[in-house]
């Protein structure tokens, strides 16, 4: 079985963090990279890139989303998945991935059904194989 992980994050650093993690998995998984908030939102949206990136029925994509990027926050995303894909479920698993830790915005982020976890960075690989196995393997 193959896991979707997409990080959406504006810090480059950050992004390699992750990717680092990805590789000590002991899953097949099909990594995805945005920079920016407003680029992963135009990216899903768009049913043909969708399909082509994550398949027709896809599994759970798991999303690692930062909330505080230039033109279009984490917030400003998750409005906008929400309003796409309501709840999300079997569509996406949304994980807040940021360098906020206040209590404000962990209480906004669970405002949104989509959102199943909050993590102050930085990503362990042990932290992303408990996320992959709570959300994606078997599901």
């Amino acid at each position: 079985m193959k896991i979707t992980i997409v990080v959406v994050d504006d810090d480059e650093a950050d992004r390699y963090l992750v990717r680092r993690a990805v590789r000590k998995l002991d899953f097949e998984v099909n990594f995805i990279e945005f920079s920016s908030g407003d680029h992963f939102v135009e990216g899903i949206k768009e049913e043909s890139y969708r399909l082509e990136t994550f398949g027709e029925t896809p599994p759970p994509i798991l999303v690692l989303l930062d909330i505080n990027m230039p033109r279009m926050n984490g917030f400003q995303v998750l409005r906008n998945l929400a309003e796409q894909f309501g709840d999300g479920s079997n569509v996406m698993v949304v994980t807040m991935y940021t360098s906020s830790n206040h209590a404000e915005d962990r209480a906004d982020a669970e405002e949104y059904a989509l959102v199943k976890d909050y993590l102050v960075k930085p990503i362990t690989a042990e932290t992303l194989t408990g996320l992959v196995e709570r959300y994606c393997v078997g599901a």
